[in-house]
């Protein structure tokens, strides 16, 4: 049996993502949700044509619903996860590192996406980003991917 690709898929990776790195408040998770499925709209996605490969996060949320049991369990379970800005001893990876892991997920799915569609999509990103704070925000954990990226960006 196939799994078809929906938009709450891609919208739960994406926000699921960001929320467990940045503990995101429940008033942000709404705008975040807001703006993401904004941009998977004027994407066309998923409906635009068939993923050429499901990036590996995407396929955990197809598969198990994984994100969207994360971004449930804080609010179900009451837990208090901290907010903070980045200190001297934290990591800090560029914003231009985490639109670059973002960006690669969808054109890895979509190589039909034109260049004026990846640079919407890049300005997109990046002003999600910017608007919860990052870099100075400091993050919980990077997902590999970003930490792959950010040796080659942030260098």
């Amino acid at each position: 049996m196939r799994i078809r690709v929906e938009r709450y898929h891609w919208l739960n990776t994406i926000v699921g993502i960001l929320d467990q790195a940045f503990h995101l408040t429940d008033e942000e998770q709404i705008q975040v949700i807001a703006h993401v499925n904004h941009l998977l709209t004027e994407l066309n996605i998923p409906d635009r044509s068939e993923p050429s490969v499901i990036p590996p996060p995407l396929a955990l949320e197809m598969s198990a619903s994984f994100y969207t049991t994360q971004l449930s369990g804080p609010r179900e379970s009451g837990l208090i996860r901290p907010i903070r800005r980045t200190t001297h001893q934290d990591m800090v990876v560029s914003v231009q590192a985490w639109d670059e892991m973002f960006l690669t997920m969808l054109t890895t799915a979509y190589p039909d996406m034109t260049p004026i569609e990846r640079i919407y999509t890049s300005k997109q990103i990046s002003t999600l980003l910017d608007a919860i704070g990052v870099p100075d925000r400091a993050a919980a954990f990077f997902p590999e991917d970003v930490v792959r990226v950010a040796r080659n960006v942030d260098a």
